[in-house]
């Protein structure tokens, strides 16, 4: 008896609608043999060809040599894996020290973030948070693969760091993430309002099958007070660029960039060579370390009594939060430092926001030299005009200087492109001219 073994060995599109048995043969490989014994090698022999082709696109196994020190921690979903480092509470990183976020209040802090629920807060049981994932977009296909949380603990900084050796272990990472997370009096992160809480909560929702809400807890969200102090001064207000410029940190040549990191934690599994995981966990843990220092340095720049060593673009955003919380004195104050900026661009929004606060405060007189000083520094533009006009109109019934300040206002707008704001801005000029004629 005679065994005959068609084997595919690729793929044909056939043109023709019925092609010839023949022409089907082409599609395999024939092995013939009267033999069942010789049958069931061959066969053995192409299961086992095919089995190591499987077998090496899988990734080696991670040698737990090959990761920074660690324990693998056993849970309900599973194992996970924990680093830990300590410092010290006057460990410097950059200029200040990891604690000088301690020396304020919980409701000094609240007034900073403007957030009511700040108060009362215990700081010593704020969670210093940041992840690193495998892409910014977020959504249910992102993965979470290494969470790091920094907190004061008996006496030290306390440094954990969750890494997701497996996909497999995530249920377990998060389990034990959980039982940290939980002991929170709120959190500080840098965007992490926008991002690493939400994708956590989603990771948790897909992994455990459990609703948890941190959005909920007490946050301060580093980059908006950043983007608040700095974004004047500043290329950008990425935390590498905050801490370099702010913090005087300088990362080492072991930090990657964080657009690597998606990739390389990629390639790790699909090698099983951690090598590169190391410089993944050293960026984490600076991120860390820059949260803990950042939020002592911007609740610093709040305080009243620090406003002389601020600059002019960290005054006026000091001046606009006083103004936010009704502090009308303290705001001015910040308002003339902001004012003294050698800036032009600037000086040109100090004048400009420091008139608007004194016009509400009904301190107009005083508001028109900034607006005078607005309109030298920008000839161009016809809002200071505009308040002058008003000033002269219904403040001191000084027509004539109204009108000319309005007619000043409408040659300004010859500058502008012809749109429809000119449009509106010119209508609304004329009218305040021909009301001023009428007045004469």
């Amino acid at each position: 008896m005679t065994f005959i073994l068609f084997l595919a060995v690729g793929n044909t599109k056939f043109e023709r609608p019925s092609p010839s048995l023949s022409e089907k043969h082409k599609k395999f490989k024939v092995v013939s043999t009267n033999n069942p014994s010789e049958l069931r090698r061959k066969l053995e022999k192409l299961g086992s060809r095919k089995s190591a082709q499987k077998n090496s696109r899988v990734r080696k196994s991670v040698k737990p040599s090959s990761l920074p020190h660690g324990i693998e921690l056993k849970t309900a979903h599973g194992p996970t894996f924990r680093m830990q480092r300590e410092y010290e509470r006057d460990f410097m990183h950059g200029r200040l020290a990891l604690s000088h976020v301690l020396t304020f209040s919980a409701d000094f802090a609240a007034e900073v973030v403007q957030q009511p629920n700040f108060r009362g807060v215990d700081l010593e049981d704020i969670v210093f948070l940041d992840t690193e994932t495998t892409g910014l977009a977020g959504g249910a296909g992102t993965l979470i693969f290494l969470v790091g949380l920094g907190r004061f603990r008996k006496g030290k900084f306390q440094l954990r760091q969750y890494f997701l050796r497996d996909p497999a272990e995530e249920a377990g990472m998060l389990e034990a993430l959980h039982a940290d997370l939980k002991k929170a009096s709120a959190f500080v992160t840098y965007n992490g309002r926008a991002f690493d809480l939400p994708l956590l909560e989603t990771r948790f929702t897909m992994a455990l099958r459990e609703r948890v809400h941190f959005g909920q807890s007490p946050h301060m969200d580093l980059l908006h007070l950043a983007r608040r102090l700095w974004k004047r001064s500043l290329p950008n207000c990425t935390l590498g660029t905050v801490e370099k410029r702010i913090l005087g940190v300088q990362r080492t040549e072991e930090d990657v960039p964080g657009s690597w990191i998606p990739g390389m934690y990629l390639d790790y599994l699909r090698t099983g060579d951690s090598s590169e995981m190391k410089r993944v966990i050293y960026h984490n843990t600076i991120d860390i370390l820059s949260l803990a220092s950042l939020a002592g340095v911007i609740l610093q720049r709040h305080r009243f009594d620090e406003l002389e060593s601020l600059s002019a673009g960290e005054a006026l955003a000091v001046a606009r939060w006083h103004g936010e919380l009704g502090r009308r004195d303290s705001a001015a104050t910040a308002f003339q430092k902001a004012a003294g900026a050698k800036d032009e661009i600037l000086k040109i929004e100090a004048l400009r926001r420091f008139g608007s606060h004194l016009k509400k405060e009904g301190r107009r007189e005083e508001a028109l030299k900034h607006w005078r000083d607005w309109h030298q520094l920008a000839a161009n533009d016809p809002t200071p005009c505009v308040e002058i006009a008003k000033y002269f109109e219904w403040q001191v019934k000084d027509f004539a200087a109204a009108r000319e300040w309005a007619q000043k206002a409408l040659d300004c707008l010859t500058y502008w492109p012809a749109d429809w704001r000119q449009e509106r801005a010119w209508e609304e000029i004329e009218h305040r001219l021909q009301r001023l004629g009428r007045k004469i």
